[in-house]
């Protein structure tokens, strides 16, 4: 028996997974049509909301999210260094071809979030260093009937190029420089903004339009963005 030849066809057909197994963002375009669930599908309603991932923002639920995407690994009030916000974190989702991490921020008043506080049943620190105050169960409960005022994504193929995302999304119609190897894209009428990072993950941050705020020092000359 040619044992050489089996081993030959075996690690062949293992590079062809591993390869299949790989995001490369340029097979992306080729399983992307038709899929309403991939991130640059945002349908903007007439009352002027986003719906992207099958989630209506100020509409759809914590509950909806669960519905599309399963149980978080949490949900709890992040004290940043602004606001105090409550978000539920489902850690990595699959969408269509895509990999990413994926959090919904809930819609809660500032008293509704400082009762949230005087029930609460731990503190501990998030992965970008701010502090996480862990629900009481009553709490985690109420939440599921909140609705989803923003939702983060972030893919966890880095190195995206600023082309993928144009090709997508469209020229901006502005953009900052956060540094040498960061550049923000906003896209206002869709309430999106885009975080281009050579040398760390790319974060898409989607708003309700209405509460699209662009940045002061935003660049609207979107000629040669970035």
């Amino acid at each position: 028996m040619n044992y050489s030849r089996f081993i030959a066809v075996g690690l062949f057909v293992l590079i062809l997974l591993f390869a299949f197994a790989l995001p490369n963002p340029d097979v992306v375009p080729n399983l992307e049509k038709g899929n309403l669930d991939l991130p640059w599908n945002i349908h903007v309603h007439e009352d002027n909301s986003s719906e992207v991932f099958r989630l209506r923002l100020e509409h759809s639920t914590l509950g909806d999210a669960i519905k599309r995407f399963q149980e978080p690994e949490d949900i709890a009030i992040y004290k940043g260094k602004q606001s105090d916000t409550l978000e539920a974190y489902f850690g990595t989702v699959k969408i269509g071809p895509l990999k990413a991490k994926l959090v919904t921020t809930l819609q809660a008043s500032p008293v509704e979030i400082e009762d949230m506080l005087t029930r609460a049943t731990g503190l501990s620190l998030s992965d970008s260093a701010d502090k996480k105050i862990e629900l009481a169960v009553e709490d985690r409960q109420q939440a599921l009937n909140k609705k989803i005022s923003a939702i983060t994504f972030i893919p966890t193929y880095s190195g995206l190029e600023s082309d993928f995302f144009k090709d997508r999304f469209g020229a901006p119609d502005a953009w900052i420089r956060i540094n040498e190897n960061a550049v923000q894209y906003f896209y206002p009428s869709k309430g999106l903004s885009i975080i281009i990072d050579a040398d760390g993950k790319e974060v898409l941050q989607y708003n309700h339009p209405n509460s699209f705020q662009l940045p002061k020092d935003a660049v609207t000359d979107t000629i040669n963005p970035g």
